[in-house]
């Protein structure tokens, strides 16, 4: 089978000098008015210039571990994702059943996100409530990994208070799974780099203040050793699943950055992709246990 590769251009965070006296932020809420600082962030990003590369045909090459992502086949029987009581109760089952048969040590599987994208025209004036999780989304285009690990650890004491304490002793992971829901992916497809060509000192912690929650992701500034990876027309059975966490420090890959890009063959004719995506602690208990 055919590989197409691309060349295209992602955003990368540009590293300031002001992030050595002033941590990175973004502020995701309405300002006071009366406030001195009306700034909502001091990130800036930079488009650069690479080749992402196409797993079409090789797929089965990439694991979770060694690059921080791999594909996988799996159908669903869901059909709508706007009724969020559904979607818990028929969707994420079939997501934790994808994981416990896929992922190595996956003991105790926790959901506490999931999210809908779209390719559609941003509405002048309009307001995105991140508490619904039916609201359709933008593809996020700047290369991140979801949560820091400060932001891992806070979630878990927050949502699993009375466990934390056991499975903090254990391997921790916060792994998302990501799919297409149209016929294939051909106008904004989903770039992720392999966890083994970043440096650490690559990826740059940023606050991100909402009005309900608080917590911090990392955003990566370009590195030529980095390597980026997709998959050419991924189709709804067609399911990415990639890290980003994992306390388990001798792997090769802990995270996979990602971002979704515009393929350069997409014409106003191209149908607008759908996609989503769910994440999850999958949790590896104590071996003493």
């Amino acid at each position: 089978m055919t590989s197409h590769n691309i060349t295209t251009s992602l955003n990368f965070l540009q590293w300031q000098e002001l992030y050595e006296e002033e941590r990175p932020f973004q502020i995701f809420i309405n300002i006071p008015e009366d406030a001195e600082d009306q700034r909502n962030t001091n990130l800036v990003f930079e488009k650069v210039g690479l080749t992402v590369h196409d797993v079409r045909g090789h797929a089965e090459d990439f694991s979770l571990d060694t690059n921080g992502f791999m594909y996988r086949q799996h159908s669903t029987k869901i059909t709508s994702f706007m009724d969020r009581k559904f979607v818990g109760e028929n969707y994420l089952p079939e997501i934790e059943a994808l994981l416990r048969r896929e992922v190595e040590g996956a003991d105790q599987i926790f959901f506490f996100d999931w999210r809908l994208r779209k390719n559609a025209p941003e509405v002048e004036g309009s307001i995105i409530d991140m508490n619904d999780l039916t609201t359709w989304l933008r593809p996020a285009t700047h290369v991140h990994v979801d949560q820091s690990p400060a932001a891992a650890l806070k979630r878990i004491m927050l949502q699993l208070p009375n466990e934390a304490e056991r499975l903090l002793k254990g391997r921790v992971r916060i792994i998302n799974v990501w799919r297409p829901l149209i016929g294939s992916v051909e106008d904004w497809p989903l770039a992720v780099c392999d966890g083994r060509t970043v440096d650490g000192g690559d990826l740059v912690e940023t606050d991100h203040v909402r009005r309900h929650y608080s917590g911090s992701t990392l955003y990566l500034m370009r590195n030529p050793a980095q390597k980026f990876y997709y998959m050419s027309k991924q189709s709804k059975n067609e399911v990415l699943i990639f890290k980003n966490f994992d306390s388990k420090p001798d792997v090769g890959a802990r995270y996979a950055p990602h971002a979704s890009f515009r393929h350069p063959h997409a014409t106003i004719n191209t149908p607008p992709r759908e996609s989503i995506e769910v994440r999850a602690f999958v949790f590896t208990f104590p071996s003493n246990e």
